[in-house]
């Protein structure tokens, strides 16, 4: 393998050109040592295209290159890979999570989607798809998952991430491919049919949830008051596996200010003036119709006791069901106690993943620790069955099996 590398002018000659999978005649390229912190192939040099170089499709190709060339490390091994290395690995997809929006530090919003890779060395590890990956691979994936099929999938150039265990994580020349034709998939598929399908594994990803990120720590309630979590300079995340027992009807949901401050709406609380028109005083303008966000107070509970949090707009919505629109609608403007009882007591008794924000702030005088929902989600029992036995595999690993 080598890297060919195009500027400005070339690389509009050549864009489209070039199709993946296809063989080409290159010429008149200039070879140069390669830069090893920018490519990551086996190969001392790379070529460089200019103005007189040519690319043109080979006519007479005979099928003798090989469409891709991989270099797989098995999952065991990735335990050991240095922090940021660019690596190959294959495995079977045992669990997909769905995708979620993500707002980088540079404010620009990306998607993330996580699945978990086993193979036959015992190991499991958590994969993360960014972006394009999240909506063409990862939505293949999670639609095979969720009808029972377990697929290969290939992992080129996977770079190697070591915050609180090993994981795998995409980047911009990472390729996926889905139940490939190559031996290392073929054998790797009769191991999962002749009883690795329930060979358990132990994930190389620590205590993460399955598919969840990297500072997904599972933790019981309890566990966030002994441990003191949200005490120190920044917030904790963590992930609680609980039960919606009661939520508070009272100021459930705010009136907000829909008007955009550059790229964020402003969301201040309004009021409104005599002549049934809305004001916000940062804003200080007023409008017709205002926004309605959620402020929701919810007791959730576990096997080690309860404790209360606040979800906010979209983790308000995920719990009810509904948006704060509504629910103000029917509370105060319909006065439908009957309905609005209704939707708050079907949430209840529910077990749900929550994804926990915990900080500690001032109140007055007073410093509290704040629990904040991020994100809920439904227990999926296949994926959670699994975490529980990867849980067992790690605590007992002597264990005798029957």
């Amino acid at each position: 393998e080598i890297r060919v590398t195009c500027f400005n002018a070339v690389v509009d000659r050549f864009y489209n050109v070039i199709e993946i999978g296809k063989v080409y005649l290159i010429s008149k390229g200039s070879l140069k040592p390669v830069q090893k912190n920018f490519n990551h192939l086996k190969n001392e040099w790379e070529i460089f295209l200019e103005s007189n170089s040519t690319v043109e499709l080979c006519p007479d190709e005979d099928g003798s290159i090989p469409r891709q060339q991989f270099s797989f490390r098995p999952i065991t091994e990735i335990e050991s890979a240095e922090n940021n290395s660019i690596l190959d690995v294959i495995g079977i997809v045992i669990s997909v999570n769905p995708s979620v929006p993500i707002l980088r530090k540079n404010g620009m919003e990306t998607q993330r989607r996580i699945l978990n890779l086993k193979d036959a060395s015992g190991k499991s590890v958590e994969l993360t798809l960014w972006g394009d990956f999240c909506n063409k691979e990862g939505q293949k994936l999670q639609e095979m998952v969720d009808s029972g099929l377990f697929p290969v999938l290939a992992v080129k150039a996977g770079k190697v991430n070591d915050f609180n265990g090993k994981s795998i994580g995409t980047i911009s020349s990472t390729q996926l491919f889905i139940d490939p034709d190559c031996p290392e998939a073929q054998g790797l598929r009769v191991w999962f049919e002749s009883g690795g399908r329930n060979t358990a594994s132990i994930s190389i990803s620590k205590e993460l949830m399955p598919g969840g990120s990297k500072n997904e720590i599972r933790k019981t309630l309890t566990q966030i008051k002994d441990e003191g979590l949200g005490r120190s300079d920044k917030p904790d995340w963590v992930t609680a596996k609980a039960t919606i027992v009661f939520i508070k009807t009272d100021n459930f949901c705010y009136t907000a200010c829909p008007l955009m401050i550059g790229d964020r709406q402003c969301n201040k609380k309004v009021t409104q003036s005599g002549n049934k028109r809305w004001l916000c005083d940062r804003c200080n303008q007023e409008f017709e119709e205002c926004d309605y966000r959620y402020l929701l107070q919810v007791q959730i509970q576990d096997h080690t006791g309860l404790t209360w949090v606040t979800a906010f707009q979209e983790a308000g919505e995920e719990i009810l069901g509904c948006s704060a629109k509504e629910m103000y609608l029917l509370k105060y403007e319909l006065q439908d106690d009957t309905r609005f009882g209704e939707i708050i007591r079907s949430r209840l008794f529910h077990q749900y993943l929550f994804r926990l924000k915990i900080k500690e702030e001032l109140y007055g005088d007073e410093q509290r620790v704040k629990i904040t929902v991020v994100k809920v989600d439904k227990v999926n029992f296949s994926a959670e069955s699994r975490y529980l036995l990867d849980m067992v595999t790690k605590n007992f690993p002597n264990r005798k099996q029957f």
